[in-house]
């Protein structure tokens, strides 16, 4: 396997770990800043495992990234650059025109 493919494999996991709307929420709320766990929750109105699950996904392909304060765990973006890429896919969205299906 190529350098080249790896970065590839790696870019495809990242896409896939953020084309969720519930982890589109999650990149959302934490674009000003850390929050914790139950910050996250009650800003989506979700529970706090359906929640964890999520966030888990996040941090595990290297989007998100944590750190313990005594119980409670805090979220920050790791990976900025996901910001940029949702906003162009959703100014995309924005511009293209419905189609008549």
């Amino acid at each position: 396997m190529t350098i080249q493919h790896e970065r590839l494999e790696k870019a495809a996991e990242m896409l896939r770990a953020v084309a969720h709307p519930v982890r589109l929420s999650i990149l959302q709320i934490l674009k000003n800043g850390e929050k914790n766990v139950t910050e996250i929750c009650q800003s989506l109105g979700s529970a706090q495992s359906y929640t964890s699950q999520q966030l888990n996904i996040l941090r595990s392909r290297g989007i998100l990234a944590s750190r313990k304060n005594g119980t409670q765990v805090f979220y920050r973006i790791a990976f900025p650059g996901v910001l940029k890429i949702i906003q162009c896919v959703c100014a995309q969205g924005a511009e293209a025109p419905e189609s008549g299906g």
